[in-house]
């Protein structure tokens, strides 16, 4: 393969061209969908040639693993940094929901294709991305299940609760706008007033 290619390019430059590779591809992948974006296509945005590719890439297939990790590896990480510190379960899923919408608002790309996308997977890349959102999904529940307990929240279905607020929080791909009206801190928190001040107040009737 080196002879293709001329000598191996210097660690940090090769990392750099991997990730300007995985970014266009991502960006491809969300607008032309994953059938509909060619290696050729991916090499003409990130301006190399398409065989410069499979030096850092065997397959589309392995860049479109490599996207999706990048979608939902950050918020598993930043998920069990937040249930592990000392606080409330109050505090823990209002942090969970924030981090979770800003990292829609600005990787949404990944996300999209993680949710849009996965189903182009070999059955067992599909099961392992199934646990990884079900893992995700369960850390939303266990806090949820303990402020119930506690009287944080109203006694709600654990479950279809973390479906709605989930399923809101990742709608924000399909308008949010960066240059629009609202910026990204303003609806943070015009949902986290929804969430937790009209849907998640035990005090309301």
């Amino acid at each position: 393969m080196m002879s293709d290619f001329g000598s191996a390019p210097a660690a940090g430059a090769e990392k750099s061209m991997r990730n300007d590779i995985l970014e266009a591809s991502a960006q491809l992948f969300k607008k032309k969908g994953y059938s509909g974006t060619s290696m050729q296509d991916i090499a003409s945005e990130v301006g190399i040639l398409k065989g410069s590719i499979y030096y850092y890439f065997n397959s589309k297939n392995e860049i479109f693993r490599e996207v999706l990790d990048n979608g939902v590896n950050p918020v598993l990480k930043n998920a069990a940094l937040i249930i592990a510190e000392k606080s409330t379960p109050k505090e823990k899923l209002r942090k969970l929901i924030h981090h979770h919408m800003g990292y829609v608002m600005d990787h949404n790309y990944s996300l999209v294709i993680f949710f849009q996308e996965r189903e182009k997977l070999p059955a067992a890349q599909m099961k392992k991305y199934l646990e990884k959102r079900d893992h995700y999904e369960n850390i939303f529940r266990e806090v949820l299940r303990e402020g119930i307990e506690q009287g944080d929240f109203p006694d709600v279905n654990v479950t279809l609760t973390v479906f709605a607020i989930l399923g809101m929080c990742n709608w924000i791909i399909q308008w949010y706008n960066p240059k629009g009206a609202q910026n990204s801190e303003d609806i943070k928190e015009h949902m986290e007033y929804l969430i937790f001040d009209r849907m998640l107040n035990p005090k309301m009737p």
